[in-house]
């Protein structure tokens, strides 16, 4: 087959996976996407939502105008369509997805152009076979939509290596400087390594001149950003600059990021070995040496070295050099075809288990991430079943969640008229408190919202009583008694509340490292049982309990339409 045929075939199957498979079963995988992009943007859209303390006026760390291109295509959707408000949800994530995808297709033709047809496909290989960046193409997060646009900046990063002009370096830049202010200022970083080279390979006139353009676009984008931010918050806010004060500048044991946890240096590699598949890690390693590239290599080496450093670690926080892996994997995998000295047929041989090991080893990754973590999703989505069925005048129904309050996907997945509720628990940080509905959008915006800090402390005031709930979402598995105010296996002993929807979801105490991280197949997972017996259990077992919705048993479905706050 030739390699515009499998180049089509490639870019067909990228497109069904960005555009359908990624928004239809990916799973959230933080918490911070939920309540700090879903549920503004939500309240943008419906009115409503969960608020962090970062949104608050006093501390302004998140960008309003980073969610504006998204309001402006679902807003018009929900406002003068039919479609149930958690459809807001799927086409945010295809729009993301298209996003993803006409980046890929633009850096798949210019690594044509740069370097060859069979290096360009091996990259399309390793993006779509790619456990890290199925879910995190598809993610409302500033670091996702920052990996997205950088591969914009590598493209023109590529055509400017390739041809020395000045203009495809300000394009480069220019992308970076929109991932930057609009979503993640760390980014600015990558950009760093090929202003070194300008700055050596051009003459001073030129590149004085160059650096007024970028320095223009720079304040361009900045103005915008920042000009919209502060229109929301009331203030001057420039929401880059208080991101990089609190978890830089002003980062310390008592404040900043490392309130939330830290990790040792091997949790960054370890990461990488769960998102790419291990034959993609090895050939990456190799690519690193085509020199050529030096500044998209020192961009990758950099970026890793710098966060590998920092206490706090997150798996977003890598997002952003997810393209130049893949991209130095292409390059090292074509080098390996290229100059190994073995006979044609075993080159063919080996190149075909290498494959077969990536698209193995990221599908069972894939398949494990769906199977066993995306039942949040559907059990609250089950609520549009139950409250489809209500009054068009019905007021506030509570949704209430204790212990697995980190799970809840956004307030799209909730009707009109339901609300998210927090009971007390065994979590003892800072819960999310509520937009305010009662008054004007712009003064919901601006005004200080009540018991919140930057410090992870408990607020009482965040969480409501049981019986104010109308329905609670729980995993059936017993509870702390002392410290977590509702107990699904004691509620359903007890009759007072009966489970109306539940799905699978992994129980992480009793199920092994492997287990949690791959899916194998039943029959493959038993054959092998059968002949290492114990070994395999030790390293592969996998447990699944029930993550239910539960509804007072006395209150019927008609009754409880008429419950308000």
């Amino acid at each position: 087959m030739s390699c515009k045929k499998v180049s089509i075939a490639l870019l067909c199957l990228l497109a069904v996976s960005r555009l359908y498979i990624q928004p239809r079963y990916s799973l959230i995988s933080d918490c911070d996407e939920t309540f700090n992009y879903w549920e503004p943007l939500n309240l943008l859209v419906r009115g409503f939502g969960k608020q962090t303390w970062e949104y608050s006026p006093e501390y302004s760390i998140r960008s309003w105008a980073f969610l504006l291109p998204f309001y402006s295509i679902v807003y018009p959707l929900n406002k003068f369509t039919e479609l149930e408000s958690i459809y807001n949800f799927y086409i945010t994530r295809m729009v993301l997805g298209l996003l993803s995808f006409t980046a890929e297709f633009e850096l798949h033709s210019q690594i044509k152009t740069s370097l060859s047809h069979r290096v360009a496909n091996i990259w399309l290989v390793f993006q779509i076979f790619n456990p890290g960046y199925f879910h995190a193409s598809v993610e409302l997060l500033p670091s996702s939509v920052a990996m997205i646009l950088y591969l914009f900046s590598i493209k023109y990063a590529l055509r400017y290596l390739s041809t020395n002009q000045g203009s495809e370096f300000t394009k480069s830049l220019t992308y970076n400087f929109i991932a930057g202010i609009l979503g993640w200022p760390f980014v600015l970083v990558l950009s760093v390594p090929l202003c070194i080279h300008y700055v050596f390979h051009h003459p001073i006139i030129g590149t004085i001149r160059t650096a007024f353009d970028c320095i223009l676009m720079l304040l361009i984008v900045s103005c915008i950003v920042i000009g919209t931010d502060s229109a929301f918050y009331g203030k001057f806010a420039p929401v880059s600059w208080n991101i990089l004060f609190y978890n830089v500048l002003n980062a310390s044991e008592e404040a900043g990021p490392n309130i939330f946890g830290v990790e040792p240096w091997y949790y960054y590699p370890l990461n990488l070995a769960l998102n790419f598949p291990l034959p993609v890690l090895f050939f990456s390693a190799i690519g690193i040496f085509h020199i050529r590239l030096w500044p998209l290599w020192l961009s990758y080496i950099t970026w890793f070295t710098i966060f590998i450093l920092q206490p706090h670690k997150e798996e977003r926080f890598l997002y952003p050099i997810y393209g130049l892996i893949s991209l130095s994997a292409a390059i090292g995998f074509s080098k390996l075809l290229t100059f190994s000295k073995l006979f044609k047929v075993l080159k063919k041989i080996l190149k075909i288990i290498a494959m077969l090991v990536i698209i193995l080893q990221a599908v069972s990754r894939i398949l494990a991430l769906i199977t066993n973590y995306t039942a949040p999703i559907d059990t609250f989505s089950e609520l549009y079943n139950i409250g489809a069925q209500g009054e068009n005048n019905i007021e506030m129904i509570n949704v209430c969640t204790g212990r697995e309050w980190y799970h809840f996907p956004s307030s799209f997945h909730l009707p009109d008229g339901y609300r998210l509720q927090f009971i007390k628990s065994g979590f003892d940080g800072l819960l999310p408190g509520n937009f305010k509905e009662s008054i004007p959008f712009l003064e919901t915006v601006r005004t200080v919202p009540e018991g919140m800090n930057n410090l992870n402390l408990f607020d009482p005031n965040k969480i409501i009583e049981l019986d104010e709930c109308t329905y609670v979402v729980d995993m059936v598995q017993s509870a702390n008694g002392e410290v977590d105010e509702f107990d699904p296996v004691k509620a359903m002993e007890s009759g007072a509340w009966k489970p109306l929807f539940c799905n699978h979801i992994i129980d992480v105490d009793h199920s092994k490292i492997l287990g949690r991280a791959f899916y194998v197949p039943e029959k493959i997972a038993m054959f092998i049982e059968s002949k290492i017996g114990t070994l395999w259990n030790s390293v592969y077992g996998v447990q699944f309990i029930d993550y239910c919705l539960f509804e007072r048993a006395e209150t019927t479905s008609d009754e409880a339409s008429s419950i308000s706050l």
